[in-house]
């Protein structure tokens, strides 16, 4: 049986590969995320409910935004939760402009499945390359 944080691994690995149907099959149903950009400037930011939902974070993040690198430097767990930190070079498609930020995804599990995800970074600079 794999621990939280190797499912998260494996998530990460399916984003890099661009495997969104993974990630969708490997997170509940009702399953929630969060981006913290305001999506009235970043389009793929705000609140997700379920998979239909994340399947729409992942269709307008592609639609917006190319991804230059994605690396995950560190992970800390505790009981039903998982932590990640890592980096992300990003390029606004409207503006050509790119950016490389800093995160932390934090993750929630119960039973062994993920049932919400949220990121923490910098939106000053994310919203400003979309302007």
């Amino acid at each position: 049986m794999e621990t939280n944080q190797q499912i998260v691994e494996g998530l990460y690995a399916a984003f890099s590969q661009g495997n969104v149907p993974f990630i969708l099959e490997n997170v509940a149903e009702n399953f929630t995320w969060q981006d913290p950009n305001d999506p009235a400037i970043v389009p793929h930011g705000g609140s997700y409910s379920g998979r239909r939902e994340f399947l729409n974070f992942f269709q307008q993040l592609d639609a917006d935004t190319a991804t230059l690198s994605f690396n995950v430097s560190d992970y800390a767990t505790a009981d039903n939760l998982v932590i990640a930190t890592g980096q992300h070079g990003v390029q606004a498609k409207k503006t050509g402009k790119p950016l490389t930020f800093e995160w932390t995804m934090v993750w929630r599990f119960e039973n062994g499945v993920p049932v919400s995800g949220r990121s923490y970074y910098d939106t000053a600079s994310a919203e400003k390359i979309y302007q």
